[in-house]
């Protein structure tokens, strides 16, 4: 009897181990309090931008998504993938996010992954949000936020007014 306890105590361990969650962090160290979220069309779960933007809000950083990245407008640049799995019904079940920064250098990555699909655990089936607000909280918690650079104001002439060039 205690062989077949013993059995089953280990299968039960084991199914518990491949359902756990992986989540990776390199956090982000400095950042400009504006970054573009480069879309993905071929990401499929449809609440995953909005989690970002919220996420990155929550740490004082506004996006704003560009399916074509304006280079020299948008120095700071988050890519993120996701896939979703189903069973019963589709849920995430894994995503990655990279800060990439002024020479598309990548600064800061993070990933979410549940082990064998989240195997008879019911916290796969959990939102987006429930699942990416701790991987967003680790990868910006530690953040110092840049002051972003203002832009000039043109000269002004001696006569007190701006050239036909500088009003353009």
């Amino acid at each position: 009897m205690s062989k077949a306890l013993s059995a089953l105590s280990l299968s039960v361990l084991a199914l518990g181990l491949a359902a756990c969650t992986s989540v990776r962090v390199t956090p982000l160290q400095s950042a400009p309090t504006t970054m573009c979220i480069e879309e993905n069309p071929k990401v499929m779960v449809s609440d995953f931008v909005p989690v970002l933007q919220q996420g990155f809000a929550r740490h004082g950083i506004t996006t704003q998504p560009y399916s074509t990245i304006p280079w020299d407008q948008c120095p700071y640049v988050v890519r993120y993938t996701a896939r979703r799995t189903w069973d019963m019904a589709p849920y995430l079940s894994s995503a990655e996010l990279t800060v990439l920064g002024p020479q598309r250098q990548t600064l800061a990555t993070a990933a979410y992954h549940l082990r064998g699909k989240g195997g008879l655990s019911l916290m796969k089936w959990q939102g987006t949000k429930s699942k990416m607000d701790p991987v967003i909280d680790e990868l910006l918690s530690n953040t110092q936020l840049i002051a972003e650079p203002v832009a000039k104001a043109p000269a002004v002439s001696e006569s007190g007014k701006l050239s036909k060039q500088e009003r353009l």
